[in-house]
Order: C-alpha cells, then structure tokens, then sequence
C-alpha cells in the first residue's frame, strides 16, 4: 500500500448570526476613523508646507482648517473610545457620516469655497456612508452632502453668484451618482457577504458533524499527505497505538507504521507499538481524492483483531479437545483391558521359579513398557476430560514452596539451582490442578537448564500480585526453545523430547485457560525461556465447581 493521505482540515467555526454584523460594523468604523485621521494629517502636513512658502498671512486664513484637522482628531479619539465600549454602534456610524459632511463643508469652505479642490472629499464621504451603512447610508450622505455643498458654494462662498451653474449641477449631480453606484456596491458586497457566512456556517456545520463521527469511530483512523506523512489519528487510533498525534503528525509514516505500507490495501499485520506488546491488527487502506477526483492521499482504517484471534484459536483448542477426549475414550477402553490382563498374564508367570533369567529380563522390559503405556493413557484421559474445577480461596506461594520441596527430591534437582522469590498473592483457583500447572513447568525449566553447556544451570521461580490478580513466572538459562516451535510448544503430543509425552505444556495451557488466565512465553536459541502466567483474582465461576474453558 502507498502511504499517502490527505490531512483532514478542520475549519474554525462560523461566527453567530448576531455577533458578525456587529463585529463587521465595529471593524470598518475602525478603519475608517484611521483613514479619516491619515487624510486629515495629508492635508495638514501640506497646508504647513504652504504656509511656510506664503508666509504669516496666509497662516491666519488657515486657522479654521487648523481647527477642523484638530476637531478630527478629538472625533477619532471619542471614535476609538466607543468603539472599545462596543454599544450603539449603529449610532456611531450615522454620527461618522454626518462628520464626513461637516469636515468636508468646513474643508471647502477654507479651501476655496465653490472653487476648491477637495470638492471631492464630499464624495469620500459619500462612499463612507456606503461602507458602512451601505444604501442606506449612501443615500444618507448624499441627502446631507448635496444641499451641504450648494449652501457653502452659493450663500457662504461671497463670489458664489459667479460660479457657473453648470459646475454646481455637475458636481450635485456626481455626489448623487456616487450615492447610487457606491450603494449599489455595497449591497452587492453584503449579499456576497451573507453567502459567504452562510456557506461558511453551512462548512463548520459539516466539518463540526465529520469531526464528530470520525472521533466517534471505535476503529483507528489514520491519514497520511501525499509525502506519505502522517497528517491525522483519531482518538481511537491513539488508545489502539498508545502513540499521540502530535508524536507522528508530520513524521513519515513508515517510521511507525512500516507494516501496513508493506501489506496490500486490506488484510491483516504483526503490529509491536511503544508498549511492547505485539497486536494484530486487521486494517483497510483506500484513497482520498479531492475535486475532479484528483489524488490528495489516502487514508487506513484499522481495529484490535488481537482477542478475536485469540478467542478463535481458544475455539479451535477447544475443538481439537473434545475430538481428542472422544478418540481418547475410546482408545483407553480398547488398551487397558488388554494392557491389563498382559500385565496380570506376565506377573504371573514370573512367579515361575524355573523361569531363566532371559526370559526373566523380558518379561521385566515388558511389564516396564506396559505401565509407560498405562501411563500414557492416563495423562490422555486426563487431559482430554479433566476434573471439574474447585475453586478456594489460596495463597499461590503456599501451593508453590510445597512444590519445591517435593522437587528438591527429584534427581534432575541437584543438577540446578532453584532460586525463588515467593510473594503471599491470594487468587480463586483449584490448588491441585494450579499445582500441577507449576510443576509441569518447573519440570520442564529444570530438564532445560540441566542440558545446557558448561555446567549446572539455574531455574528461577516467582509470584507475586499483579494487575488483575497474581503473576506466576518459570525461566531458565538453558538452550531456548527455536523459533520454529514456539508456535507448537501448547499442541497435543507436540515434543522435543525423547521421551515425552508431548502433554505437558497443552495441560498448564487447558487449566490457566479453565481458570480464565493467560499464558505466554518468552524465548530464543541459546538465551533461555520464560514462561509467566497470570491468573485472575476472583474467577467467573469462584467459590463453585465449573467446566474448563
């Protein structure tokens, strides 16, 4: 699989309905009221520069306009202090508008009159009103700039009854025409405005809603970019990997998830997160593709399959068990009758005194191999139909020091050395089938570490509590068992050895998984193995007797 997918974006959310005008409004007062102070400070900067090329008497003639770029200010600052308030803001833009008149009067009007040139700041101001009021306030200020205008050119202005009427028709008539193609705009931009709130709210809603299923998904989700870089995982993902997004976001995804870019789009894989517990990990990869169905990555869906596995297999150990019990009873009846009367028959000639020592050797090797065989049987019939479980209340350690010493007797315990570190851990269990569990594997640890090179080797045996109730664990430093046959090591009649039976490890296997523990081993060639077994506090059948599972 190709690990490329596309990051999944996540949009901030749209403004509310009643918040967004209000904040628009709020911002283009803003702006406005610096661009007035901007254009003000324009004109005084360049009225100084006149005055400095004229002289005083022109500095008298300009003292109103000095007073109308300081009034400004004074309407910024108020300006800029209503604004931080935020109430009556509508208000505040009707007041905006009528200022842009009144300075624009008063910049004519010591400017020239009918003849200056900033006649045109009454247009500005007409434009201002359609940015913030848009036609209503358009039209607004046109109402006040028109006859503003005409009573300045022709009742203020003491030359106005020389300016030509056309001039004054001409210059109402564009502030009229601003009006209209400025409001016009502006509508035009509040309607695109609304669109865009509307698809943006219509977006977050969608984002919000996708946001929300992927984090819902119970299944890890994982996108990765074009580079093959982790771009998403989802909370689920996390939990399943024990690994944080912002410790793979941007980091090659084959750094920690090599396996499933070596896998086809969907089957399953060996996973070993940080923990170090492998999982198994059903997954499914497929693409994700943006407009015109161009590639922008891909994405890999993927769960637990570790206890489903595990439940499939305890199946199937189930199932082999029971056709085994049924081959195994029927197989005892059919053996021991006649084991049993060889046994009797040959007893009872080597009462003969006459019998020749040959025969006498015979007859022994026989009787040796019959009870092997009779032996045989019973570890089958044992395990394929075991005791009812008997649970009590038991403190592990005790069953466990009993078993050692019955061990220290046995011949293959003086060629180890046993060390212990027993902890009092109490647990529902049955002691004589928990018992048999730990010598099994107590017997098998010390064959292993008596055949290894160089002398004696060393058997270690521990308990104590655990998570979930107590921790058992058997190692030895002997030969290890390969790699190969650790998955055959719990099969029936599975063994390395030459004399086995091959039931040992299918027992402690059949009785941990009857008390509804676990039982995993560690190991390789040359380094020795480890088996640990956890068994759970309080069983699901405690104090009572209950079928093996």
């Amino acid at each position: 699989m190709e690990p490329t997918a596309a990051a999944l974006a996540t949009e901030p959310a749209a403004e509310p309905p009643a918040a967004a005008p209000r904040d628009g409004l709020r911002r283009k007062l803003g702006w406005l009221t610096l661009f007035r102070v901007v254009t003000v400070t324009v004109l005084l900067a360049g009225t100084i520069v006149v005055n400095l090329e004229l002289g005083p008497v022109i500095e008298r003639d300009l003292l109103p306009l000095y007073a109308v770029v300081a009034a400004t200010y004074l309407v910024a600052l108020a300006t800029a202090l209503a604004l931080r308030a935020g109430r009556g803001l509508t208000s505040l833009a009707y007041a905006q508008v009528v200022l842009d008149v009144l300075v624009a009067t008063a910049v004519v009007a010591v400017t020239g009159y009918s003849a200056s040139v900033f006649v045109v700041i009454f247009s500005i101001g007409v434009v201002n009103g359609a940015i913030l009021l848009f036609r209503r306030g358009a039209l607004f200020a046109a109402a006040l700039a028109v006859p503003a205008y005409l009573t300045v050119a022709l009742r203020v202005d003491p030359h106005g009854a020389d300016v030509s009427r056309i001039t004054l028709l001409v210059h109402a008539a564009s502030f009229v025409a601003v009006a209209f193609l400025s409001s016009y705009l502006a509508e035009q931009l509040r309607s695109a405005g609304e669109r865009i709130v509307a698809q943006e709210g219509a977006l977050a809603e969608i984002t919000a809603l996708h946001e929300s299923i992927v984090a819902s998904l119970t299944s890890g989700l994982m996108t990765l970019d074009l580079a093959g870089k982790v771009t998403y995982l989802n909370p689920a993902g996390e939990l399943l990997t024990g690994l944080r997004l912002e410790e793979v976001r941007g980091r090659p995804a084959t750094e920690r998830f090599g396996a499933f870019r070596e896998a086809t789009p969907r089957g399953e894989v060996e996973w070993t997160g940080p923990s170090g517990r492998p999982l198994r990990l059903g997954y499914s990869a497929f693409p994700l593709r943006g407009p015109a169905a161009a590639a922008i990555g891909s994405a890999v869906i993927f769960q637990d399959l570790t206890a489903l596995r595990e439940m499939e297999n305890a199946v199937q150990r189930s199932r082999r068990l029971a056709d085994l019990g049924r081959v195994a009873a029927g197989l005892a009846h059919e053996l021991r009758n006649p084991l049993a009367a060889m046994s009797g028959s040959l007893e009872l000639l080597q009462t003969n005194a006459a019998l020749p020592p040959d025969e006498r050797r015979l007859m022994d090797i026989v009787l040796r191999e019959a009870a092997r065989l009779d032996g045989l049987v019973n570890d089958l019939l044992e395990y394929t139909r075991p005791a009812p479980l008997r649970r009590v209340r038991t403190d592990l350690s005790v069953v466990l020091d009993e078993a050692l010493r019955v061990f220290a007797n046995d011949p293959t315990a003086a060629r180890v050395t046993v060390e212990q570190d027993l902890s009092p851990v109490t647990v529902a269990c049955d002691p004589d089938q928990t018992r048999q569990v730990f010598w099994n594997l107590l017997v098998n640890a010390a064959q292993a570490a008596a055949a290894r090179e160089g002398g004696a080797g060393r058997v270690r045996v521990a308990c104590g509590p655990d998570v979930k109730g107590a921790r058992l664990v058997v190692e030895d430093d002997g030969p290890g068992i390969p790699a190969a046959d650790l998955p055959r090591i719990f099969l029936p009649f599975f063994t390395t050895k030459r004399n086995g039976t091959g039931l040992g490890l299918p027992t402690v296997q059949r009785v941990v998984d009857a008390h509804r523990g676990s039982v995993t081993v560690d190991s390789s060639p040359g380094r020795g193995t480890r088996f640990v077994v956890l068994l759970p506090r309080e069983g699901a059948d405690a104090g009572g007797a209950g079928a093996p599972g």
